[in-house]
């Protein structure tokens, strides 16, 4: 609260400063207006910065540089008249980051040019700073660029006036372009910290989801303003920070001139941010980011546990799915080698009398054995595979058939999938599409076995109510893939499977 009403003292001050400074200097309505709209935006944009990044020496100095722009009014000395250049051009290589010898040789121009401003070498010394700014912004980083070159090209025009020693007819637009460059440059340094502060949250709420990627690492370092920021992560098993390579990130010493800090939640460790000892200073921006981590680890804790439910989920239900179709595959073992055996048997051991009225009974009774143990689980896809057994079932589908399928074979699992989605299909194109001909074709590619199955019939089949494929859209769930039915009334059904296969040596 102290400080908010020191810099509401402040700005009070300056209004009436600003005012009092333009009676005094006694000028022309336009002038006036444009030269108390340069030191109030100056000002403003430094008392701005100051109640939002109080840590910044920048605010302070930009704010110094808006009450030296109206002292220069109330004095005829050069130096009063020239103070806010230096104090300017230090506001804005802080504010930008600069930190480079460059950027200091910079700064020391900037407040010599306050002294030899006015005088024989003052528009050498002018262009010197404006030349020096640009140097400094060929090393800044992009978004900075702007207040940076702003105000180079500002002290470039000053110090070209002042070189040529222009005639008075050409002074005011002059003044009017230096005073426009000073104004947008204090502007476009606010904008750099207002995008900052507000990017930084969603930036680092990134880390959760893809804390990995290395363009989080270089979006927050612009964000924070620090390109030599490093980003550790905690990992309990190694008991220490390890970076998005994986590597140990060892944190730094007192005397490097770099900090860490420490990201957690609840008493949880996150991450740790290693940067120039400079950055997070500000309570409100170290809050910030604590909070947005508080986000990133209760976001990583929820994806963690609905993955593994899920994973779990997938690999219950391909258990069972796996289960059933052994259960299947033993009971029509046990049909064709008990039942039917026995059937055979009985036949053998008819009468002559009896032999040609029972026989047919039999026969009978045998082929439906057959048609249900193929329905269970077919033998041919047991022992001799899946384009085999499809083969068979084209045969005896009362509508054609064309088959193209793979020769080798494949995990269990995707066989016996693959055969019931084409089994069941064409159950329903020999009972409802009225179709002249049907197509099944089975394709292996990246790991994949797609599976379609395909009839110009009437169309119109609604998975939905068809428990047969909603079964096989279970099935399909369990193995990691996905069915789809594809049926516009008078164009034919396309019932589609993409199953994975399972990687070489895993089940």
């Amino acid at each position: 609260m102290t400080r908010a009403w020191s810099i509401a003292s402040l700005a009070v001050v300056g209004a009436v400063l600003g005012i009092a400074a333009e009676v005094v200097a006694d000028a022309p309505l336009g002038p006036s207006v444009a030269d108390l709209a340069t030191g109030w935006t100056i000002l403003g944009c430094g008392l701005w910065g100051w109640t939002q990044r109080p840590d910044q020496r920048c605010w302070p100095l930009l704010t110094a540089a808006g009450f030296a722009w109206f002292a220069g009014n109330f004095a005829d000395d050069d130096v009063l008249l020239y103070a806010h250049r230096g104090l300017l051009v230090h506001a804005v290589v802080l504010g930008t980051r600069g930190r480079s010898r460059r950027a200091t040789a910079t700064v020391v121009l900037g407040y010599a040019d306050v002294f030899a401003a006015g005088g024989p070498v003052g528009g050498a010394a002018t262009i010197a700073v404006a030349v020096a700014l640009v140097v400094v912004a060929l090393g800044s980083k992009a978004f900075a660029l702007g207040s940076l070159l702003t105000l180079a090209a500002g002290f470039g025009v000053a110090g070209v006036t002042a070189s040529a020693d222009l005639a008075a007819s050409g002074v005011d637009a002059v003044t009017y372009a230096y005073e426009a460059a000073l104004t947008l440059s204090a502007l476009l340094l606010a904008a750099c910290a207002a995008r900052a502060r507000v990017h930084l949250a969603d930036l680092v709420v990134e880390l959760g989801p893809a804390r990995r990627s290395p363009t989080i690492r270089d979006a927050l370092a612009r964000a924070l303003e620090d390109p030599s920021l490093e980003i550790g992560y905690w990992t309990p098993s190694a008991d220490q920070y390890l970076d998005a390579d994986g590597r140990v990130l060892a944190l730094p010493d007192a005397a490097s001139g770099r900090t860490a800090t420490i990201v957690e939640r609840d008493g949880e460790r996150v991450a740790v941010l290693v940067h120039d000892a400079s950055v997070l200073r500000d309570p409100h921006l170290a809050d910030t980011v604590h909070d947005a981590a508080g986000l990133i680890l209760a976001n990583a804790r929820l994806q963690d546990t609905v993955g593994a439910q899920l994973a779990e989920l997938r690999a219950s239900r391909q258990r069972i799915v796996e289960a059933r179709d052994e259960q299947h595959r033993q009971l029509a073992r046990r049909l064709h080698e008990g039942v039917e055996r026995e059937l055979a048997e009985v036949s053998e051991m008819l009468p002559p009398t009896l032999h040609d009225l029972i026989q047919r009974e039999l026969d009978a009774a045998r082929e439906e054995l057959g048609e249900l143990s193929r329905g269970i689980h077919p033998r041919v896809l047991t022992e001799h595979g899946l384009r085999a057994a499809l083969a068979a079932l084209a045969e005896r589908s009362p509508v054609p058939v064309t088959v193209i399928a793979p020769g080798d074979r494949l995990p269990a699992p995707v066989e016996a999938a693959a055969y019931f989605v084409c089994s069941e299909a064409l159950a329903n194109v020999a009972k409802y599409a009225q179709a002249s001909r049907a197509r099944c074709e089975l394709l292996v590619a990246d790991g994949r076995l797609t599976v379609t199955v395909t009839d110009d019939g009437v169309g119109g089949a609604d998975p939905v109510r068809g428990s047969g494929l909603r079964g096989l859209a279970d099935r399909a769930d369990a193995l990691g893939g996905r069915l789809t039915v594809s049926s516009p009334a008078g164009k034919g059904t396309t019932v589609t499977a993409d199953l994975p296969l399972p990687v070489q040596g895993t089940h």
